[in-house]
């Protein structure tokens, strides 16, 4: 095996892992990470993307595999995914322009508030309506803020450059 068919056999396992952690754990919570609230613990691991784009693909396959076990089936497997694609990609642009985690770390909660009411509405389901748009976007953004400022704080309070900087050079 070569230093780059290692090196990409490495990569293809951080995928993999990657998709699996966060389908895990989404599936595991899945009362609180599938419906109003959208309170996915596992979104934090979004963040991973900030410091490398290794990260993307792996966290956007854990969430279509965890869109699987949606109740609200095919809708949320593709909208939500896409969601959740667009912030990761959000996410690495805003490291290479501004450089700023916390900036980062607010776009799943940008996105996820302006796409999942709408995979609500289209599903019909949890008595949605266009009336009820604005509030029940407002608490799937307050789910997601929670976690993902839970997330940006965790990786603040660690300080430890040495994980960074393993996570950043994979």
């Amino acid at each position: 095996m070569t230093i780059d068919s290692s090196k990409a056999v490495r990569r293809l396992v951080i995928l993999a892992m990657i998709a699996a952690v966060y389908a895990a754990i989404t599936v595991a919570l899945g009362y609180f990470a599938y419906g109003p609230i959208q309170f996915r613990v596992s979104e934090a691991l979004h963040l991973l993307a900030f410091f490398n784009p290794i990260f993307l693909p792996g966290l956007t396959l854990g969430v279509l595999i965890a869109n699987f076990f949606s109740p609200y089936g095919l809708v949320d497997i593709v909208f939500g995914t896409m969601a959740s694609f667009i912030a990761l990609i959000l996410i690495r642009i805003t490291r290479r322009t501004i450089n700023n985690l916390f900036v980062a770390s607010l776009w799943p909660t940008i996105i996820n508030a302006i796409v999942i009411p709408f995979v609500f509405l289209i599903y019909g389901g949890e008595g949605i309506s266009v009336a009820s748009f604005f509030p029940f976007a407002a608490s799937v953004a307050a789910g997601q803020f929670v976690v993902l400022t839970a997330g940006y704080l965790i990786l603040r309070a660690t300080r430890n450059r040495y994980i960074i900087d393993i996570v950043e050079n994979l």
